[in-house]
């Protein structure tokens, strides 16, 4: 069950609103924040592997130069 709520749109965001596919107001915009919930899920993927890359690659500059000052 949902809540009704007043809701004020812009005329930029209700044309793109009346441009998708659908009927109802509420399923649009139920559609597009869905969309931007799997938009924000790829970013944070997306950092998680930009971090993972830059661990190994800390880790192979940094390794050798500790090794090299343990000898």
């Amino acid at each position: 069950m949902g809540r009704q709520k007043t809701l004020w749109i812009d005329e930029d965001c209700w044309a793109k609103l009346e441009q998708m596919e659908g009927d109802s107001i509420s399923g649009k915009v139920r559609t597009a924040i869905m969309s931007h919930e799997m938009d924000r899920e790829a970013q944070v993927q997306a950092l998680k592997r930009q971090i993972a890359n830059l661990e190994a690659t800390l880790e192979r500059l940094v390794t050798p130069k500790v090794r090299r000052t343990m000898k």
